[in-house]
């Protein structure tokens, strides 16, 4: 194309024309209606996206026109394609906006206007090259927020950034909500978790490139760092949010991204899964608490162990809670002492340990000896070791009092 030079991003300037830029895009931002329709019905429409073309150079791009032209231009290009961009107006970024962007290291922004600049996907033979940038964070893995932190983050502190590494627990299925303005919103929410707390966090990813790339991610395996992600207060918890200014690098190509994938996936091989997860954070720090006291805390939203000295009111071997492969994973209970009742779940590991049965033994015993086996423990005096987060009480340990070993209750 006559009198277009390809630039990189670390040479750009505002007095270059017919610039020619190739890069890997690494985050999008949904299209947005802008201003009023115009007289022949037509409404203009923006929306953004960040490329990068090398390890340190990136930088952020609008794009502007019909709402029809940008709507398109959003569903053509994904997060990980190699493009040349063509004629972009080369601007000095700056102003409010720039506190609702990816940070970058650019000085400057990209504006791709319907008509005048243009985009395409690139096939040269250094298309490989720009493959990897996409697993290279926007940011130092180092200064990252460990997820223990966040949980401490209170309603006061609402709507703080933070960057994360994480592992993925669980891909919930993408659903539908209203918003307050009445408009209807597709959100998925995704489980994370990282080694410095067992308990989970929730995130919730807006943007529809973000929901379908997280079909995917896989549990316990894939690791994101994300960038600037936003911490909000709702159902009494610290929740995790994707915004405009977020970006997710899926399986970084970092050390302690690595040390981190190993780790979950040595824990989840131990046997014990989310109680000895719990087991190895919390230690001995189990304070003794009633019933009453457990609820009060968890409105802080804040993870943590207690002892619980109780009545096993509720107990049923015939209800295993079973996982999609079909495995049985937990069974649910309640305990009551003077103040109050409160439910939990026992994992697999730890009921096989406080009946001296495994699982697949409990399931295939008669109705009656599985009664026998139940009315050992129910409406008796136990201790139990609890793990609470906001979600769920996990059940880490269960004794049952004796003669030889009475448990007072409160």
């Amino acid at each position: 194309m006559a009198g277009v030079r390809k630039v990189c991003l670390n040479s750009l300037n505002i007095k270059i024309d017919n610039a020619l830029i190739v890069g890997i895009i690494i985050a999008k931002n949904s299209p947005r209606t802008i201003g009023q329709k115009k007289k022949n019905g037509e409404s203009r429409g923006v929306m953004s996206f960040t490329l990068r073309d090398s390890i340190i150079d990136t930088i952020n791009a609008n794009v502007w026109g019909s709402e029809y032209f940008v709507i398109t231009f959003y569903e053509r290009f994904l997060v990980g394609d190699v493009v040349s961009i063509t004629n972009p107006k080369i601007c000095i970024k700056g102003g409010d906006n720039e506190m609702y962007r990816p940070q970058v290291t650019s000085p400057f922004c990209l504006s791709l206007n319907e008509g005048m600049s243009d985009m395409y996907t690139f096939d040269g033979d250094a298309y490989g090259s720009y493959l990897p940038l996409l697993h290279v964070p926007t940011k130092p893995c180092a200064g990252y927020c460990g997820l223990s932190e966040v949980l401490k983050i209170t309603e006061q502190t609402n709507n703080v950034y933070v960057d994360l590494l994480v592992v993925v627990k669980a891909v919930k299925a993408a659903k539908t909500i209203r918003t307050k303005t009445g408009t209807d919103m597709t959100v998925r929410t995704i489980e994370i978790m990282d080694n410095t707390t067992p308990a989970p966090v929730i995130l919730d990813t807006f943007d529809i490139d973000t929901i379908q790339r997280a079909e995917q991610w896989r549990p316990l395996e894939s690791v994101l760092f994300v960038a600037d992600a936003r911490v909000s207060w709702r159902n009494m918890a610290a929740r995790v949010q994707t915004c405009s200014r977020t970006v997710i690098t899926h399986q970084p190509h970092t050390p302690e991204a690595e040390s981190l994938r190993l780790y979950m996936r040595n824990q989840s091989s131990t046997g014990d899964g989310e109680a000895a997860m719990w087991a190895a954070w919390s230690g001995e720090r189990a304070n003794t608490a009633c019933v009453s006291q457990i609820r009060d805390r968890l409105s802080s939203g804040v993870p943590f162990c207690a002892a619980l000295h109780a009545l096993l009111t509720h107990l049923d071997l015939d209800d295993f809670v079973t996982s999609k492969d079909g495995s049985l994973e937990e069974l649910k209970v309640r305990f009551a002492d003077h103040t109050g009742e409160l439910n939990a779940r026992i994992p697999v590991k730890v009921v096989e340990d406080a009946f001296g049965y495994s699982a697949n033994q409990l399931v295939s015993m008669s109705a009656d000896d599985r009664a026998s086996l139940r009315w050992r423990f129910l409406l008796e005096q136990c201790c139990t070791k609890i793990a609470v987060t906001s979600a769920r009480l996990v059940v880490l340990s269960l004794r049952r009092a004796s003669a030889a070993d009475p448990i007072p209750l409160y």
